[in-house]
């Protein structure tokens, strides 16, 4: 990133699309934070991966392949991160903005369910 001379350098994935932690199938959109890490909506493997500055293998925060028990989510494309290090995930394939918060994932827009008093 301190790079005067601009020089390419791959920072996330590999030269082929794949599920492992340090690849990528079809990835959209992207958002760096103040610490210069990497939030990849992978669209086609439904997960949000981090990639800390430096490293190459990525860390599942949403989605498929979550340690932590996350939101399902299909082809997501858009994230923003905001000052609270709350997420925010555009989740494409099932019509909603999903979001983080202090007790876990959340459906914002888009809502629909038993517990939905509107399709927001």
């Amino acid at each position: 990133m301190n790079d005067s001379v601009m020089t390419p350098t791959i920072v996330a994935g590999t030269d082929r699309p794949g599920s492992a932690l340090n690849q990528l199938n079809n990835p959209f959109g992207i958002f760096v934070d103040v610490n210069f890490d990497l939030y990849v909506a992978d669209c086609l493997n439904n997960r949000v991966q981090l990639f800390r500055l430096g490293q190459s293998i990525g860390i599942t925060v949403a989605g498929n392949g979550s340690p932590n028990p996350t939101i399902p989510l299909l082809c997501p494309t858009r994230i923003v991160l905001d000052a609270q290090k709350y997420l925010f995930i555009v989740d494409y394939g099932n019509d909603r903005i999903v979001g983080s918060g202090p007790n876990g994932f959340r459906c914002l827009v888009g809502c629909h369910g038993l517990l939905s008093q509107s399709h927001q």
